[in-house]
């Protein structure tokens, strides 16, 4: 009885977890330069930096487009292979790229965000070359908004619109 009970909850995991794992490739592989979808407590969408040199980096997605005041896991992937390109992802206001960026240059101990500015929404600590982190935060209400990676260069090319309805 215990090994049966064992047996079903082992299919039933590894079914529930495949599931939202393969919609989410089929929706990046529907929309490369976009991720979107209906989004619920355990979604994740990922994101990747990548880049050889400063001219060449650059996020997979041009867009986020999520449900507003819903959780949100964003899992970022650095596929750089410049060891002096880590990166991160912050989330903030429209318009407020550059701001977020030139307020977070002496903030290295926190990814180059600076705590508690008014315009970041939510931010990721930084990835190192082959890394992957994640971040889990609540969508800002419906709205337009940007997201940007703020290490010190990058905000003016790594960004992209991060999209509430």
């Amino acid at each position: 009885m215990i090994r049966n009970t064992l047996i079903l909850a082992t299919a039933l995991i590894i079914g529930c977890t495949s599931s939202p794992n393969e919609a989410q490739e089929s929706t990046q592989n529907a929309a490369p330069l976009v991720a979107e979808g209906p989004v619920d407590q355990s979604d994740t969408i990922t994101v990747i930096a990548s880049g050889a040199n400063m001219s060449e980096m650059k996020f997979d997605k041009k867009a986020i487009r999520v449900p507003a005041n819903k959780t949100l896991t964003i899992s970022l992937k650095n596929e750089s292979t410049d060891a002096t390109m880590p990166h991160n992802i912050v989330i903030v206001n429209e318009g407020k790229a550059n701001d977020v960026g030139q307020a977070g240059l002496h903030h290295k101990e926190n990814s180059y965000v600076q705590p508690n500015d008014p315009n970041v929404i939510a931010h990721s600590p930084l990835a190192q070359i082959d890394q992957t982190v994640y971040f889990t935060f609540t969508t800002p209400a419906a709205g337009d908004y940007a997201f940007i990676c703020s290490y010190p260069g990058h905000w003016g090319m790594m960004k992209g619109k991060f999209l509430t309805r």
